[in-house]
C-alpha cells in the first residue's frame, strides 16, 4: 500500500484474500471486495459500501449556492464529522493532500452555516456555535472561524463571550508561532469593540 515500498504481487493477493473474507459479501451475495479479473489492475468495491466524505460532498455541493435555503443540507453534512479525518489512526502521509482538501471543505461549510444562521432568516445562534465548534475541531487555527465566531457574539449581544473569543483568536496566534492575528481579523476585532463601529453592525 506504501508507494514507497509496495508490496510484491502475492503479498497483495494474500493480503487482499484475507480483507475480502473480512468484509464478507453484499446483498446479493457477492463480496463487497471484488475478486480482480484477470487482465485488471485494480480491486472493485460493491457499490453497496458508501463513504461518508462522499455523501459530505454531496450535500455541500447542493447546499452552499443555495443561501439561506442550503442551511438544512449544509448542517446534515457538518453532521457527518467526527473529528480530524484520518484523525487517531496513525500518520497517514500518502493522505496528507486529501486530509488537507478535506479540512478546507469542511472549513468552508461551517463558515457558510455560521454566517447564514446569523441572518433574520434563518437566525439560529446555536446552530451557528455548533458549526464553528465543528470546524475548529478539524482545523483549530481556521481564522475565518474566529471572526464567524466573533459575529455570532455579537449578534446574540454576548460582550463577555466576544471578549472571551478575542482572547481565544489571540492565544491560538500566538500558539501557532504566528506574529499577530490575520489583518481582517484585527479589523474585525477594532469594529466590534468600538461604539462606533459596534453599532454599525447592530
Amino acid at each position: 500500500m506504501d508507494p514507497v515500498n509496495p508490496w510484491t504481487p502475492s503479498t497483495m493477493d494474500t493480503h487482499m484474500s484475507r480483507l475480502r473474507r473480512r468484509l464478507g459479501v453484499d446483498s446479493a451475495g457477492i463480496p463487497y471486495l471484488r475478486p480482480k479479473p484477470k487482465g485488471v489492475e485494480q480491486y472493485s468495491l460493491s457499490d453497496e459500501i458508501t463513504c461518508d466524505y462522499a455523501n459530505f460532498e454531496h450535500l455541500a455541493e447542493r447546499g452552499l449556492p443555495q443561501g439561506a435555503a442550503g442551511v438544512l443540507d449544509l448542517e446534515a453534512a457538518l453532521r457527518l464529522v467526527r473529528g480530524k479525518p484520518f484523525g487517531g489512526a496513525g500518520a497517514h502521509t500518502w493522505a496528507a493532500p486529501l486530509v488537507q482538501t478535506m479540512n478546507t471543505k469542511i472549513v468552508t461549510v461551517a463558515h457558510t452555516i455560521a454566517f447564514q444562521r446569523i441572518q433574520d432568516e434563518v437566525l439560529d445562534i446555536d446552530a451557528a456555535r455548533h458549526a464553528i465548534s465543528t470546524g475548529l475541531d478539524v482545523e483549530p487555527a481556521a481564522e475565518v472561524l474566529y471572526r464567524d465566531w466573533m459575529r455570532v457574539e455579537h449578534r446574540a449581544g454576548n460582550p463577555v463571550a466576544l471578549r472571551q473569543v478575542i482572547a481565544q483568536v489571540r492565544q491560538m496566534a500566538a500558539e501557532m508561532g504566528f506574529d499577530d492575528v490575520q489583518d481582517k481579523t484585527e479589523q474585525l476585532i477594532q469594529q466590534l469593540t468600538t461604539s462606533r463601529g459596534a453599532a454599525k453592525l447592530r
